[in-house]
């Protein structure tokens, strides 16, 4: 297999989201404490953020409880020794490759509608940032590595975040069945 460059050294790989890591536990613990100005309507602070908030928790979690269900679920221990044991096509990953991100985002600006700071709401891109990176990286020397050509196939029928749309997807999209 061919190196790729900077990315093929593991300190490199780890390092960029750490980085980005540290960048948000700063964000997250110095700069909601700061007076900053505030969302003044309630309205869409509350009657949006908490919807959010509920839906980002439901998919967040969605796929940890898809894995319970189908019984594939292996312990940290066996993941960290041995990589991925099982690649699932069927259920929130037939819509999307990595619903417990798109579940965090959704989260994330919820919650920040309802804490309401201006300022605050710049972590947002910090996270979705990190959360990209970590994916990218997770993904293409993780699950690429162990899969192979059944993953590069499964990336170009279903979307990262986002569903394709009117895409040749051939993949199961039942949730719990």
């Amino acid at each position: 297999m061919a190196k790729s460059g900077k990315f093929e050294n593991k300190f490199v790989r780890t390092s960029i989201p750490m980085i980005c890591l540290l960048v948000l536990v700063i964000m997250f613990f110095v700069v909601p404490f700061f007076p900053q100005p505030r969302l003044a309507n309630i309205y869409l602070r509350f009657a949006v953020g908490i919807p959010l908030t509920i839906l980002g928790m439901a998919f967040r979690f969605s796929p940890p409880v898809y894995f319970w269900k189908m019984k594939t679920r292996p312990s940290k221990w066996v993941l960290a020794a041995h990589g991925p044991a099982y690649f699932i096509t069927s259920g929130p990953y037939s819509i999307v490759r990595q619903p417990q991100y798109v579940g965090s985002i959704i989260f994330i600006i919820g919650w920040y509608l309802i804490w309401g700071g201006l300022y605050t709401l710049s972590i947002l891109p910090v996270s979705i940032i990190y959360m990209l990176l970590w994916t990218l990286i997770e993904e293409k020397y993780i699950l690429e590595k162990a899969f192979g050509d059944e993953y590069r196939e499964y990336k170009k029928n279903v979307g990262m975040f986002l569903p394709k749309i009117g895409g040749k997807s051939r993949l199961n999209i039942q949730w719990f069945g």
